[in-house]
């Protein structure tokens, strides 16, 4: 192609008539001296126009900036402005404006025009030039910017953040750089300004210069989150105001395209009323409603603050017991119980301070002064009893106690508390005839007080908390709430707290926290309900509805309560129950056994309290055939029968625990070893003796695991698995014979234990110490390796390397082995990628097993991965584990088919040995058989060996699937298995398994 100089006006008329269609202004400035030459006007005619200071010269020659919008001309002249270009481009900038929008007057109206303008790269010899150009903006653009307008009204900011190209650009118009932010990243400039500036109140400083830096944002949008949310103060008209910046990834975010929003409002208002809410509930929460003095919850935070200090203070502590409260409830009502009750907080707090008194029941106030000598603490109690003694009946009993240094705040409260109780039997002497009639009182159940009506009524001030505390613990999936109509404050069941993730145990206004939590289909129903109650038109609340826990997840709810009256007819409380069908009782409704979670629940205390256990766990064969053939009822007969020999064979000497499917479980401190075995033969004799009920029974075929636990360091999820893991054992290569964990693994069972425990934590952490090693696959013919197998390892300190062997078949019996997986397909296709760099058509073989496929999220998670590293599916073979072999083969086929779409090709892995039938080849969707490698050791002088790789390679090759013999460990055995045609091999001869740099090295 021949290059042709510009300078002919053929093809400088050319290109103006390309560019017009889309530019209505297009120009080269020289901002040294000022040249200016205009390529296309918008009448068309191309002018020269010298010594011009800046571009807005040109709309002085043509009627003036009048050209530009009123609205826009200020900032107009500021993107123009030359000296601030040239002092851009001089720090090195090359884009200076970006699609600034503006209306520009054509004919006799404006039009909204978008406006660039570049730098060459270098300058020339007559100085530096720039092109400045103005094009037509889209309907669409209009209607894109109109909303962004619409935005800002409630968004103060609004800026797009490409982080991979170092751009920052309002989306309103241009963004022009400062000087700084050329040579430096743009975000962060921009929060570097904005917090060194005085912008951000001083407070928040540190934390919006750290979340909103780019290193930050980006890492936190790498772990999965899709929007980021910061609230801090910030200047407005020289006020510090509440505000709110999120920052949202946008919809093709990635590593190579790393752009984002970040917008900013105002929410001052909102936010402000939410802290005054936030700052009411605190007080209620921590301070007593009818006095004013801190409540029980402010003094347990006090003990427990002092119980942690590590320089213990002296402490002078005063036991108060208020006398007569009954008395004055009864006959004079609780109004002025509660008055009386004010006037003793004011006479400690007087005394004492405010901040040292503590009301921690209906009549038990408590004060707590820190740091004071003794004998002033001794001078202020005898000030505090010439006080009490002025008075016609003291008004407290009180007992106090200085200590210099104690353990706890608890041991000097009940020192004080004897001190107390002995001045309440002086107080009683002194005054016989009040503890004769409280005596009558308690002994014939009766108040002595009554109301108008001549009602009885009662008051039990002191024990309200205690009740409701004690009722509330009884129960996990029944939640207990007494809302006080006069305070507008609910207490909450503690369990409710955590399940729901509620803000406290006290919640002020709580209608509109539930409400947040209720479906939003579902909220009218409640709403209409509850305003019926409080209406009088209905006298109970009991609807059903959905509400969100602090997993996001809905669960069904029925609420009941209703409004108890004072006695003047006043609404009190409102008082009632949720119950959460989403919690399941510690029963199995089956079996009345204890279920799954109580199992856990056992094995975490006995750990807890480093307890000695013995589990045996047992199964039942093939009762999915029970349930076929007989129904779920006669099965679910069979299960609650078994349940009950289980109890009876047990007694008194543990518990019994029914586990998923038929699988039950005996836990026991008391048995040993043996006498585990003598329990399982026992049982498998009850179940052969048929089992069942309704006059039909059969005989049962069982398996068992057993694990004898002594203190070894593990958690509960280490413990099931290895009991599992034996169980299994039991029931795939011992034919039900009991199988104890510590034998299965035939070595030291304590270190074992350990091991796995280990590693059950570094799966939690990350995937700590695991890492992937590759051993090559090749075609039989070349010998040119065409693939890889993606094998896991794991090393420790304190281990070392461990041999997969170990650990994988023990590992795939957790749950967490789903999530180990998932890293193990990301690492192996990420790794596989780089080699996909020298070898296009390279194939990885990734291992899954049951454990895998079993999870209902596992065919979203291949996808997402596959997403995430670009590896072409057509490219992935997944293995198919022992394990796998034994699932349903109806779930295990439509699993297969469902990736055999998406081109992800299907092995099955050791081919011939465990539970690989050929039943497998007429059922599932394969595309490849491998041989085991058991088959090919000493193949040369096995003829059986050699029937057998012959059958499974040929039965293969007309099933159209093709093969891959493992094990080819030397040059001597691959050069003899060219006889049997077998499309790939794998072993020794080509490579052990290796890192990926070494793997690359084979190629």
């Amino acid at each position: 192609m021949k290059e042709v100089s510009l300078d002919k006006q053929y093809y400088k008329e050319h290109i103006q008539n390309i560019l017009y269609d889309n530019y209505v202004k297009l120009a080269l400035v020289n901002i040294d001296t000022g040249e200016y030459v205009s390529v296309i006007s918008v009448d068309k005619n191309a002018d020269n126009y010298k010594s011009t200071s800046d571009v807005s010269s040109y709309f002085k020659d043509n009627k003036g900036l009048d050209c530009c919008h009123p609205d826009e001309v200020r900032e107009f002249a500021y993107m123009c402005d030359m000296k601030h270009v040239k002092a851009l481009i001089e720090a090195g900038a090359r884009s200076i404006v970006r699609n600034f929008r503006f209306r520009l007057r054509l004919g006799e109206d404006y039009e909204w025009v978008s406006m660039d303008i570049e730098a060459e790269k270098e300058p020339r010899e007559d100085g530096q030039w720039v092109v400045f150009g103005m094009r037509a903006v889209s309907l669409d653009t209009l209607v894109l910017e109109d909303s962004l307008r619409t935005l800002t009204r409630v968004y103060r900011r609004i800026f797009r953040i490409d982080v991979t190209h170092n751009i920052c650009e309002t989306l309103r118009g241009g963004y022009i750089r400062s000087r700084d932010e050329v040579k430096h990243d743009c975000l962060g400039d921009y929060i570097k300004d904005m917090t060194m500036g005085g912008e951000i109140f001083p407070d928040d400083v540190d934390r919006v210069r750290k979340c909103l830096s780019p290193e930050f944002l980006i890492k936190y949008f790498a772990n999965g989150h899709d929007r980021f949310t910061i609230r801090y103060k910030r200047k407005m008209d020289m006020v510090y105001r509440w505000v709110m910046t999120e920052v949202i990834p946008t919809a093709d975010y990635r590593d190579d395209n790393k752009v984002f929003y970040l917008y900013t409002r105002d929410i001052h208002e909102e936010y402000s009323e939410s802290i005054e809410k936030q700052e009411l509930l605190e007080f209620y929460s921590y301070k007593d409603a009818l006095t004013r003095l801190g409540n029980r919850n402010a003094f347990n935070i006090l003990c427990d603050a002092y119980a942690d200090r590590k320089d213990k203070r002296s402490v002078g502590f005063v036991f108060n017991d208020v006398n007569k409260l009954k008395y004055v409830n009864d006959h004079y009502g609780h109004k002025e119980g509660d008055l009386y009750l004010q006037r003793v907080s004011q006479m400690l707090a007087q005394h004492f301070g405010e901040n040292a008194c503590y009301r921690i029941s209906g009549d038990e106030f408590v004060v707590i002064i820190m740091d004071i000598a003794e004998q002033s603490f001794n001078s202020m109690i005898a000030r505090y009893k010439e006080v009490i003694d002025e008075q016609e009946e003291a008004p407290v009993a009180f007992g106090a106690v200085w200590k210099a240094e104690a353990d706890s705040i608890d041991k000097i409260m009940n020192e004080a508390e004897r001190l107390m109780y002995e001045d309440k039997k002086r107080f009683y002497s002194k005054h016989p005839e009040v503890k004769r009639r409280e005596s009558v009182e308690n002994e014939a159940n009766i108040a002595v007080g009554t109301t108008e009506d001549g009602v009885p009524h009662y008051r039990n001030l002191g024990k309200t908390d205690r009740i409701f505390d004690a009722l509330a613990a009884t129960t996990l999936r029944n939640y207990i709430f007494m809302n006080d109509l006069d305070t507008n404050v609910t207490k909450w069941s503690a369990s409710a707290v955590d399940y729901f993730g509620l803000p406290g145990q006290y919640i002020y206004d709580t209608q509109k926290v539930w409400e947040k939590l209720i479906h939003p289909d579902d909220r009218a129903i409640f709403e209409q309900d509850i305003t019926e109650v409080f209406a009088g038109r209905k006298k109970f609340h009991d609807v059903e509805y959905r509400m969100r826990n602090k997993k996001g997840e809905y669960v069904v709810c029925t609420c009941r309560g209703f409004i108890t009256k004072k006695e003047n007819g006043d609404p009190e409380f409102f008082v009632g129950t949720v119950i959460n069908h989403g919690v399941i009782d510690g029963v199995d409704p089956v079996t009345n056994l204890h279920n799954q979670q109580e199992y856990t629940k056992y094995i975490s205390i006995h750990l807890r309290n480093k307890q000695t256990m013995s589990i045996l766990a047992i199964g039942i064969s093939m009762f999915n055939s029970i349930n076929m053939m007989y129904g779920y009822a006669y099965g679910n007969s069979v299960l609650k029968d078994f349940a009950t020999k289980l109890k009876n064979v047990v007694g008194g000497k543990g518990l019994v625990f029914r586990l998923d499917g038929a699988k039950f479980a005996i836990c026991s401190n008391m048995y040993t070893k043996q006498e585990l075995k003598e329990v399982y033969r026992h049982v498998q004799n009850l179940a052969l003796d048929n089992v069942g009920l309704n006059g039909t029974a059969i005989p049962l075929k069982l398996y068992g695991g057993g694990l004898i636990y002594d203190h070894v360091g593990a958690d509960e999820d280490v413990i099931k698995s290895s009991v599992e893991y034996a169980l299994e054992r039991s029931k795939e290569d011992h034919h039900g014979e009991l199988v104890f964990f510590n034998e299965e693994i035939k070595d030291n069972d304590r270190m074992r234990l350990q091991l796995y425990s280990t590693i059950h934590k570094c799966v939690a952490n990350n995937m700590e110490g695991f890492f992937m090693c590759y051993q090559p696959i090749a075609n039989s013919e070349t010998g040119h390796i065409v693939g890889m197998e993606a094998l896991l390892r794991w090393k420790h300190k304190e281990f070392g390397v461990v041999p997969p062997g170990i650990f994988i078949p023990w590992l795939e019996m957790e749950p967490c082995f789903f999530e180990l997986g998932n890293w193990i397909i990301e690492q192996a296709l990420t790794d596989g990628m780089e080699v996909r760099k020298i070898r296009p058509d390279f194939v990885v073989n990734v291992n899954i097993s049951a454990t895998q496929l079993e999870n209902h999220g596992f065919r979203q998670a291949v996808v997402d991965i596959l997403k995430k590293t670009k590896f072409p599916p057509e490219y992935l073979c997944i293995e198919l584990t022992e394990r796998c072999k034994n699932m349903d083969i109806a779930f295990l086929k439509n699993e297969l088919e469902y990736f055999r779409k998406l081109g992800i090709k299907i092995a099955i892995d050791d081919f011939g040995t465990g539970n690989a039938t050929l039943n497998l080849l007429t059922e599932l969707p394969i595309d490849e058989l491998k041989v085991d490698m058991s088959f090919v050791r000493g193949i040369q002088e096995s003829k059986p060996n050699q029937v057998l790789v012959q059958a499974v390679v040929s039965c293969a090759h007309q099933l159209g699937y093709k093969s891959c013999i493992e094990g080819v460990e030397d040059k001597a055995l691959f050069d003899y298995l060219h006889r049997y045609g077998s499309t790939y091999y794998q072993g020794y001869h080509f490579s052990r398994p290796v890192c990926l740099e070494d793997f690359k090295k084979l190629l």
